[in-house]
């Protein structure tokens, strides 16, 4: 992409999400740095990032936001206590994971999914897909 491309991109990107609540549950710290500046470029509010499933399960509970972006693994332990609880309410789910999603349990293996490492095209993506945009 040109410079210009990737300018009217952006923008487009900022125009579609502008004002959503993203909750974000990421261990890795340099990956939630970047999750965090693509997000918030596209005018996304953050919740998290959250290091570990308790936080990320007690944010679900307590917080509101409009989409949840769950890495699959934080520090050994799997976020799907979270899914689950999230598709209970009706929050739409996107999976951040190197996992493909044959190795997901069958009831997320049609989420959105980002794969890692990612693409911020990728990312804006799958955010709409999960929104039905």
């Amino acid at each position: 992409m040109t410079p210009s491309e990737i300018r009217h991109q952006q923008a487009r990107n900022a125009q579609a999400l502008e004002g959503l609540r993203v909750l974000v549950a990421e261990d890795e710290f340099l990956l939630a740095a970047q999750l965090e500046e693509e997000l918030v470029a596209a005018g996304c509010n953050l919740l998290g990032p959250y290091h570990s499933v308790a936080q990320a399960l007690q944010a679900s509970r307590e917080a509101t936001f409009d989409l949840a972006l769950l890495d699959v693994n934080l520090h050994g332990e799997v976020i799907f206590p979270v899914a689950d609880a999230l598709r209970t309410r009706g929050i739409p789910i996107v999976l951040l994971s190197g996992y493909t999603a044959a190795s997901l349990p069958e009831r997320f293996r049609a989420l959105p999914r980002i794969a890692k490492p990612h693409e911020p095209t990728a990312l804006i993506r799958e955010i709409r897909r999960a929104l039905g945009k």
